[in-house]
């Protein structure tokens, strides 16, 4: 009669004493890596050195054992030293060189990855599981060990966009499969000890900044430390490759396994691998972090080869759906073809989005006419002007604008044309309320807060694509946060209508023409943040994505005119879609 029980899953103790073991075995790794590099290269230049120098010689008994102990102890010093550091400070450097930040529990999207963490813990027995998030629209997952020896999963924007629940506690199951055989105590560890001289060159050049602002420009920055970040760049590569050869493939085809013990459905595990290898690019500033990945980035380019199997840490992705497919007696197709059916579902249940000039002519002569009444207001308010460092007066601005000119300081010369005063900025009690306000990060006038910065009407708080925001009511406009951007990218439940998206190719064919105006390329007046009261920066998107648009850098916000950031959503997701299958022969 076959056995039908099931092998525990393995105690945290149990995980703690294998992590020592790794920690020891990791550590006379290092130090053998020291040992070696350090051997060879100071031997080949004294070796060098004795066929200019006819007395000297390399290998003579007494200063070869002396020079075997040096390198002993300067390879046991740098063992120790990385080691120390790695354990430190590796994963808040991982994390940050990540930009991953803490799950919003009010975000529905980071509240099901929550909860699905809350079920894994208890289903595998682990005493905690922290959550991060990766602000991309790139699909992937990776697990740390902490500091503190609790485990933590990582998840991307994309993935929990992209994802349904089931792929999404196939992904997370994946992770915890890593995390109780001991890979992501493993993986963590190589990744902070190949990422030390990375942080070194970090934190010099930090303390250089602090010392010397003016060579703050990147330009010289990165040329003057440019051959200390070669080398260390160099020795991560070596470093991390020494380790990389260590790590068998078989981990990951493992962990695909203990997954669906954990979560039962490996069909779903395999769309949620496909999905992720479709969106396949980079994450983060470094590649030092590719072997923490669910898929690497180069997983097109990963062949079952003797030179594959060696340097790299994930198996192929044919292999791996292949086996997942096997376990519930399909194949690979079958896998290509639920993410299609998905994928087409999805396209069809998505909200249609009405622009503002598809309502009636009366709705639009109104906003027409509350736009008139705020320009005339802020026309009104214009009252300051400001001398320029060439004696010349500008102006007139409002009170919001006067105090973020690039120029002015308490000490600046002003003038009030409605009071008809001039004097020092200081002197002006308005000036120097708007001033302490602002140093307490208040709005500069609390009349004007949360007001639309168009036409005046107030801004109420909503939900676009399950990112809260702030929206007005008449002109369509909306108040982003800037770190809320790549959720709002990264999901798609929003369709959108047929003259938006001739817009947005317009846009987008003006891009790879240069001499070619975008339409959406237009001036716009100076406006106030409805948050601080101070006047918007005017700047592209981005460098890729050219339309202007209002910013507020203190209070990182971004003002979108209606139909901006539905321009730009079809933009990001035009980018994105055009993936290619993976090759099935």
């Amino acid at each position: 009669m076959a056995d039908t029980t099931k092998t525990p899953p393995p105690s945290f103790w149990e995980i703690q004493k294998k992590q020592q073991r790794i920690s020891l075995f990791l550590f006379l790794m290092l130090f053998i890596f020291y040992f070696l590099t350090v051997g060879l290269i100071s031997g080949a230049v004294l070796i060098t050195a004795g066929v200019f120098l006819p007395d000297f010689s390399f290998f003579a008994g007494s200063f070869f054992y002396k020079y075997i102990i040096v390198v002993f102890g300067i390879a046991l010093g740098l063992a120790g030293l990385n080691f120390i550091q790695a354990r430190k400070n590796g994963v808040r450097y991982i994390l940050r060189n990540l930009r991953a930040r803490s799950p919003d529990p009010e975000d529905r999207y980071h509240l099901s990855f929550l909860n699905i963490l809350e079920e894994m813990k208890i289903s595998s027995g682990l005493p905690g599981l922290r959550g991060y998030i990766i602000p991309t629209v790139n699909i992937n997952s990776l697990s740390l060990i902490g500091q503190d020896g609790l485990p933590a999963i990582v998840v991307t924007e994309g993935l929990l966009a992209e994802a349904g629940r089931d792929e999404l506690q196939a992904v997370v199951a994946h992770e915890t499969a890593h995390i109780l055989k001991g890979d992501t105590f493993l993986l963590t560890l190589i990744c902070s000890l190949a990422a030390f001289y990375e942080q070194l060159i970090d934190s010099l050049e930090e303390q250089r900044e602090l010392s010397r602002p003016e060579l703050k420009s990147p330009g010289r920055a990165k040329g003057s430390t440019q051959p200390l970040i070669y080398l260390a760049s160099s020795i991560s590569f070596l470093l991390l490759n020494f380790f990389v050869a260590l790590v068998s493939q078989k981990r990951e085809l493992l962990a695909d396994a203990t997954a669906v013990e954990l979560s039962r459905d490996p069909m779903a595990l395999a769309r949620a691998i496909y999905k992720a290898h479709l969106a396949n690019s980079f994450l983060g500033d470094s590649s030092l972090f590719t072997s923490l990945f669910l898929v690497p980035p180069d997983s097109r380019d990963i062949q079952d080869s003797p030179g594959d199997k060696l340097f790299n840490t994930h198996p192929p992705l044919l292999l791996r759906l292949k086996l997942l497919a096997e376990m519930a007696h399909k194949d690979v197709k079958a896998v290509i073809e639920e993410v299609r059916a998905r994928e087409e579902q999805r396209e069809k249940s998505r909200l249609l989005y009405s622009p503002l000039e598809d309502r009636g002519p009366d709705s639009q002569e109104k906003l027409r006419q509350l736009q008139l009444k705020a320009r005339e207001a802020l026309e009104e308010e214009s009252v300051w002007l400001a001398r320029n460092t060439r004696g010349q007066w500008d102006g007139p601005y409002v009170l919001g604008s006067l105090v973020t000119l690039p120029y002015f300081t308490p000490a600046t010369r002003i003038k009030n044309l409605k009071e008809n005063l001039e004097g020092p900025a200081r002197n002006f009690p308005q000036v120097r309320f708007a001033l302490f306000r602002q140093l307490k990060k208040q709005p500069l006038d609390p009349a004007c807060q949360n007001k639309c910065p168009v036409c005046r009407t107030e801004l109420t708080s909503t939900f676009y694509e399950g990112v809260r925001i702030k929206k007005c009511q008449g002109c369509q406009g909306k108040l982003v946060a800037m770190a809320d951007l790549e959720k709002i990218f990264a999901r798609r439940e929003l369709a959108f209508p047929d003259r938006i998206k001739q817009k947005a190719l317009a846009h987008g064919e003006a891009l790879l023409a240069p001499n070619l105006k975008p339409p959406v390329l237009k001036e716009k007046p100076p406006a106030l943040c409805p948050e601080c009261g101070l006047q918007f920066t005017l700047r592209p998107f981005s460098y890729h994505y050219l339309m202007p648009v209002y910013k507020c850098y203190p209070c990182q916000q971004i003002w979108f005119e209606d139909e901006e950031l539905e321009i730009l959503q079809i933009l990001v997701e035009d980018s994105t879609r055009n993936r290619q299958p993976a090759n099935q022969s």
